[in-house]
C-alpha cells in the first residue's frame, strides 16, 4: 500500500464521522513505519455516506441497520461493487433464501 491510499481511507474514514457514522474502533493510520491503518469499525452507517458507497480498500467495516429483508436486498442490488459484504444472522434458512436475491 501507499501514502496515497492511507491519506484516501483517513478522508473517508473523516467523511463518515462529518455524516454522522459513529467510529467505534481505529479510524487512523497504525504506526510511523509503512503504511499500515487500523482495523476500523463504523456503526450508524446509512447509504447515503461515502463510507457505503466508495470502495475503501483498506480495514473499515461499516455496520447498517435495517427493517426488512427487502430494505437489504435492494441495498445490495443497489451497488456498483461487489467485492465483499456480510451478513449476521441466528437463521442460517433466511441467510440463504436471501442470498439468492
Amino acid at each position: 500500500v501507499s501514502m496515497e491510499q492511507v491519506d484516501k481511507i483517513t478522508d473517508l474514514c473523516k467523511s463518515g464521522q462529518a455524516k454522522g457514522a459513529k467510529l467505534a474502533v481505529g479510524g487512523a493510520q497504525m504506526g510511523d513505519k509503512g503504511f499500515f491503518f487500523q482495523p476500523t469499525i463504523f456503526s450508524d452507517v446509512n447509504e447515503n455516506m461515502r463510507i457505503a458507497n466508495e470502495e475503501i480498500f483498506g480495514p473499515v467495516m461499516q455496520i447498517m441497520k435495517f427493517k426488512t429483508m427487502d430494505e437489504v436486498i435492494a441495498r445490495g442490488n443497489d451497488n456498483m461493487y461487489g467485492l465483499a459484504a456480510s451478513v449476521f444472522t441466528t437463521n442460517l434458512d433466511k441467510a440463504l433464501k436471501t442470498a439468492h436475491q
